[in-house]
């Protein structure tokens, strides 16, 4: 056997797809960023050197600031054990490092924790720099995760009224994956320092046009779940796609509207993934001589979840179906099918002329629930006179 010296060999590379990531810097226990100062009491609330307090639901209400560094590592190809990574943590004040874990300073360690013991003014802020720093093991490349937060102090003169909504004031609602369509929005009211939520009458409203136009809610609000005059208004998204709600107060309990010009908004918004259904026929793409009739369905990706489900498809998308000729510009075939699935009849697919069909479902997503009317604008009812409701 003779060997040939002159073959070329091929190198083979392992390419992976970059990691997805997050961070942000997260207060621990609701406590705010910003701190109120009363320039001549020399008081602020919260009082950062005062000892850990809590109110009666476990929410921090006073005593020192808790940052923690808040991440995710997603790797695409599921081959990093991302549970195992354990990012070291660096945190900076106005550009130096802090290394001290003594709980005497103004910042201190506490764990992967930086603790704020200082009190701030309208005049002299901090800011918080957090970097987090791990090695991608599959390509021993090094990842910095970083975020930035100021901290600051409102010069406060007199007693104010004050509403704010402690949660998320800009929510996201993911209808194909969310695990529950209801979301609670939950304000306070505060008169300087001293929480009044509990002695105010409360009165929400909502717009539908981010804020240009404000509307009562009432019984033709179908979203409406509870809490219309008290602190926490609940909603079903399932029932609205883009809603701005208002939370308004009267210091007088016996009111039938707001007293005060005081008002705190948040909003909550769909967002619904980039979706690609992909056409398939369950006997295959074939016209054979056996072939009575093809049926052609649906596989439909989820970006980071799993496959539509058949179930899935028929409560979230409208197909419209078409036949129509490859690479033609001749009118496309209506099959007056809506469902994720269409049989088609032999007859309509066979040809001696080589013309290629294409199956087309031409799908729509299928918005928020909506009441059901006739083309005089009435209500539809059931027996029990009860409304019906469908996707729109």
């Amino acid at each position: 056997m003779k060997r040939l010296n002159n073959s070329q060999p091929l190198a083979v590379a392992v390419q992976y797809t970059p990691l997805s990531t997050a961070m942000h810097i997260k207060v621990q226990g609701g406590l705010s960023t910003q701190q109120f100062y009363k320039q001549t009491l020399n008081e602020w609330y919260p009082d950062h050197t005062h000892p850990f307090a809590y109110d009666s639901n476990g929410s921090q209400k006073d005593g020192p600031l808790v940052l923690l560094p808040e991440y995710t590592i997603i790797d695409p190809d599921n081959v990093l054990d991302v549970q195992s990574l354990f990012p070291q943590v660096f945190w900076f004040v106005n550009g130096t490092q802090i290394s001290d874990t003594d709980s005497s300073q103004d910042y201190y360690l506490m764990g992967n924790a930086l603790v704020v013991r200082k009190n701030f003014t309208h005049l002299q802020g901090a800011t918080i720099y957090c970097e987090c720093r791990f090695t991608d093991t599959r390509t021993s490349t090094p990842f910095v995760l970083s975020d930035t937060l100021p901290l600051s102090a409102i010069l406060q003169a007199d007693e104010q009224w004050c509403i704010n909504i402690l949660c998320d004031r800009t929510r996201k609602h993911y209808p194909l994956s969310a695990a529950s369509t209801l979301y609670s929005f939950e304000a306070e009211a505060r008169l300087g320092a001293a929480d009044k939520t509990n002695q105010v009458k409360w009165f929400w409203d909502y717009s539908e046009d981010n804020g240009q136009t404000w509307k009562s809610i009432d019984a033709s609000c179908l979203w409406y779940v509870s809490g219309v005059n008290a602190a926490i208004l609940t909603i079903d998204a399932d029932f609205i796609e883009n809603i701005t709600v208002r939370a308004r107060i009267s210091t007088n309990l016996s009111d039938s509207s707001p007293n005060l010009p005081n008002a705190a908004t948040a909003s909550l918004a769909w967002r619904i993934p980039s979706l690609r259904p992909m056409v398939f026929c369950y006997g295959g793409d074939k016209v054979i001589s056996d072939t009575k009739e093809m049926t052609f369905g649906l596989i439909v990706h989820h970006p980071k979840h799993d496959d539509l489900s058949i179930a899935q498809q028929r409560e979230w998308l409208l197909c419209d179906w078409v036949l129509r000729i490859q690479g033609s510009n001749a009118t496309p075939t209506k099959l007056n099918e809506c469902d994720v699935e269409v049989t088609v009849q032999d007859t309509a697919l066979r040809n001696n002329l080589g013309i290629k069909y294409i199956a087309d479902p031409q799908c729509s997503i299928r918005g928020a629930f909506a009441q059901m009317q006739t083309s005089n604008g009435d209500d539809i009812q059931t027996s029990n006179e009860e409304f019906i409701t469908l996707r729109s």
